[in-house]
């Protein structure tokens, strides 16, 4: 198993964005020194914290960590974008980072978004599709052609054409099952998201299974983790962040709230279950194995960091996942 580190480029407003981005580049090249196998960052727009745009970010983070370490989107919102642009910045990136590069692309949720760009959201799959299929052949050759029902150009050129032969690996996030049959007929892999529990991602594990005509590159999930020497700390320095991230995902609709209970710590422990993994070492790696073992998962894109959580949590946590969790999941 390999552990990758989801770079937090969310933060509250008032905080200074150069200050940030330091703080961005310093947890990577420490993901790095830490033998991190990943750096992954996501995308979000119009909104009232500061959110670092994906591709630009990454090209700086990339310069700070070593040869071998993966770099990539989690995920880009396709649809929000012209595809030709997106092969155009991805290819880029691979060049940047000498063949290192992994798209992950997904059909993104926010009204917000899709609003302000004129697009209509009831069309995010459809262009998701087209998208990648536009991807793929302006990586691939020269003069492609495409007619969509979203897209249409005649023999069109996009350079530079990317390091990686055929391009970068894509792989397509979404829980529905619609969105799970999309990533295993058109992916390179599925990104299993970050809040669905197990229980429901054994479901659609056997979906992607069946679905899926050849073997996936590789099994990857993103998680929220948090470790410390003890779980208590670990429960004491992450469960406010989470809280009010679960909070923000119950009001757009991603998650299903229910009824829980009023205690902070009461509803920590009932939301946590299956979702997040906080703790000490120890409880870190037996959930990660767990992941390993009903889910196949054999790359974690671990965020260990939440709008308004100081850096050197950050950096205490990403040093002990690397020190005492890398080396005990890294043979699973």
């Amino acid at each position: 198993m390999e552990l990758g580190l989801m770079a937090l480029t969310q933060h509250p407003s008032e905080r200074d964005p150069g200050e940030c981005m330091m703080e961005l580049v310093e947890q990577a090249r420490a993901a790095s020194d830490r033998g991190f196998a990943s750096l992954f960052v996501g995308e979000h727009h119009f909104t009232e914290d500061s959110y670092f745009d994906n591709f630009p970010t990454l090209a700086r983070a990339s310069a700070e960590v070593r040869d071998e370490m993966r770099v990539g989107t989690s995920v880009c919102l396709l649809p929000l974008h012209h595809p030709g642009l997106v092969a155009e910045r991805a290819a880029t990136l691979d060049a940047i980072t000498n063949g290192r590069f992994v798209l992950g692309a997904a059909a993104g949720y926010r009204d917000e978004e899709f609003e302000v760009l004129g697009i209509d959201k009831a069309d995010r799959a459809e262009r998701l599709t087209e998208g990648v299929e536009v991807i793929r052949k302006l990586w691939t050759g020269d003069g492609a052609s495409f007619h969509g029902d979203h897209f249409e150009f005649e023999n069109l050129t996009s350079r530079p054409h990317p390091v990686q032969e055929g391009g970068p690996p894509i792989w397509l996030g979404g829980s529905a099952p619609s969105a799970v049959r999309r990533a295993a007929t058109l992916g390179d892999a599925w990104i299993m998201d970050p809040v669905s529990q197990i229980d429901k991602l054994e479901k659609a594990v056997e979906l992607y299974d069946r679905e899926t005509p050849t073997v996936p590159v590789c099994r990857p999930i993103r998680r929220d983790i948090y470790v410390a020497e003890t779980s208590e700390e670990a429960v004491e320095t992450a469960m406010p962040y989470l809280l009010d991230k679960f909070d923000s995902l119950t009001e757009w609709g991603i998650i299903d709230g229910g009824d829980t209970p009023t205690d902070d710590r009461e509803r920590f422990e009932a939301v946590r279950q299956g979702r997040y993994i906080i703790g000490s070492p120890d409880r870190v790696v037996d959930e990660l194995e767990a992941l390993n073992e009903r889910l196949g998962v054999d790359h974690v894109i671990g965020r260990v960091q939440w709008p308004g959580m100081k850096h050197d949590r950050a950096m205490a946590a990403i040093d002990l996942l690397g020190r005492e969790v890398r080396p005990r999941v890294e043979t699973l």
